[in-house]
């Protein structure tokens, strides 16, 4: 009975790593600063081994991503500790971020002709830049930068399902209903108040995972390279939701709502142009 409701992809993708977070961040917010990174790191392996397995052989691209995602989760919470200095923190952020880009991708690229491999590397570079411009200027603001985070795995994972791939959409799900789970415990414990010590690194899971899964959706489930455009966007338009409120559901509420309808309005769209036979 169990196993066949573990088995559930509903299960798996939402509720195991929704309460998992939601559970760990309550356990750890009066033991560390991150606790969000910690407990999204908990929900996110109990997920992918309901999902995906505890194995990594045969070593795939999607296995490699997994392995990504979770260093990024210790490296976000441990590196700050050994390096406090804003700009080399994120100089190291980007060459992680490139680094994981070439390891998944590069047996596909090589195959490439150099036309495709440029517009290629181009593409998925400046995303990953892109993406940890906009992260870096919400990592001071949890209200901001979990609504980003949520909305923007929720929008890849909708989309890569929408363009036919489960397995890349349930990853991407997983994280990103950990994220609510870890966003809703912070509306019960946390504070609006800024902080003024942010650190760039700590946003390296929000940047590597959602650029990964959507990549390899592009590549590997024909998502429409140009359906990540408006879902990079995601960070900069919830930067600009101004919140003049002490209060930390009317915060949350403001900074998701935006982020949330970008979301949808992208995979409805990838799901209408696949069921239309068109944009593929």
């Amino acid at each position: 009975m169990i196993e066949q409701l573990l088995s559930r992809p509903e299960i798996q993708s939402a509720a195991v790593p929704f309460i998992v977070a939601f559970v760990a961040y309550f356990g750890l917010r009066k033991v560390t600063e991150r606790a969000w990174i910690w407990a999204l790191l908990a929900a996110f392996l109990a997920a992918a081994g309901l999902i995906n397995g505890l194995t990594v052989t045969p070593l795939t691209g999607t296995r490699k991503i997994i392995l990504l995602v979770i260093a990024s989760f210790f490296v976000a919470a441990l590196l700050p500790w050994v390096l406090a200095h804003q700009n080399l923190q994120r100089r190291i952020s980007t060459i992680i971020s490139q680094l994981a880009l070439l390891w998944v991708f590069w047996a596909v690229v090589s195959r490439m002709q150099s036309s495709a491999m440029v517009l290629f590397l181009a593409g998925s570079i400046s995303l990953v830049l892109v993406l940890e411009d906009l992260f870096d200027r919400v990592a001071d603001n949890p209200a901001k930068l979990h609504s980003a985070g949520l909305s923007l795995l929720l929008g890849v994972g909708l989309s890569a399902t929408a363009a036919a791939s489960a397995l890349l959409g349930q990853l991407a799900l997983a994280l990103a209903a950990g994220s609510g789970g870890a966003f809703l415990a912070w509306m019960f414990t946390g504070n609006t108040t800024v902080n003024q010590t942010k650190q760039s690194i700590t946003t390296l899971p929000y940047v590597m995972a959602p650029a990964l899964l959507g990549v390899a959706a592009v590549i590997f489930a024909h998502l429409p390279w140009y359906a990540l455009i408006p879902l990079a966007s995601i960070p900069l338009v919830v930067n600009l939701v101004p919140l003049n409120t002490d209060s930390r559901f009317v915060h949350a509420l403001l900074a998701s709502l935006p982020g949330l309808v970008i979301a949808v309005a992208v995979a409805f769209y990838v799901w209408q142009a696949g069921s239309s036979g068109a944009g593929y």
